[in-house]
């Protein structure tokens, strides 16, 4: 019918319009401000870690200096910086070594490790942000991940660690609750091809081993408990 026609057209005209939006949009109304600072800071660390690496420690690596530097890029945390903040329990217990518990989020075992946790990091860190702002998302991306840094450090005391991946675990968490209550912040902002990103991504993690599944797991329930009280909290608002 003609009517239907009509709304067809204006359907199709809202979509164009929306699509238009999207390509207009910059990096950071994409991706967040904070979420991008933090996905910078990842890189920012590995590159700094991965050119300020002691001789003994490329030595160990490779006797060519040149391919311990690309060993070291590619699958190393070899650093100095990788030295002073990566966490363990003895570190950060024993030798009251705190801000571990903070450096250590923004370090990864190689430009591999850094770039699988970022582009999870970007996919879902923005629609958390956009859903509870910048500020707030800063607070509980840092808290949940540190929490979890604690924890992990009784549970496995002897284990020494780095990588965002707690934190975005978190994330992921809030997201699926987003997701699973059809959140519109979520239906507008995350694509379909990056969900299924984040959900291969949360699942290869798990099958790294027991120390990675228990930990990403009490980060993912960090975030399924989180993302229940925020869509809780917005049904009383």
């Amino acid at each position: 019918s003609l009517v239907e026609r009509l709304k067809a057209t204006e359907d199709l005209k809202l979509v164009e319009v929306q699509m238009e939006k999207t390509k207009k949009q910059s990096l950071i109304e994409r991706y967040g401000k904070v979420n991008i600072i933090i996905a910078l800071l990842c890189v920012i660390f590995l590159i700094i870690n991965s050119v300020i690496v002691s001789e003994s420690a490329l030595n160990q690596l490779s006797s060519n200096k040149y391919l311990a530097y690309i060993l070291n890029f590619l699958a190393g945390c070899e650093g100095k910086i990788g030295t002073i903040g990566s966490m363990s329990n003895a570190k950060v217990f024993g030798d009251g070594e705190w801000w571990r518990l903070f450096l250590h989020m923004y370090l990864h075992a190689g430009v591999l490790h850094m770039l699988f946790n970022v582009f999870a990091l970007l996919f879902v860190g923005k629609v958390v942000e956009k859903k509870i702002g910048s500020l707030s998302y800063l607070l509980l991306y840092h808290v949940i991940a540190i929490v979890n840094a604690i924890i992990m450090c009784f549970i496995f005391p002897n284990s020494t660690s780095v990588g965002a991946s707690a934190g975005i675990f978190g994330m992921i968490g809030i997201v699926c609750v987003m997701r699973w209550k059809k959140d519109t912040v979520c239906n507008e902002n995350l694509k379909k091809g990056e969900f299924i990103y984040s959900i291969v991504f949360s699942v290869l993690s798990l099958l790294l081993g027991l120390e990675s599944f228990v930990t990403h797991l009490v980060a993912f329930v960090f975030g399924l408990v989180v993302g229940l009280l925020m869509q809780k909290k917005a049904k009383m608002e």
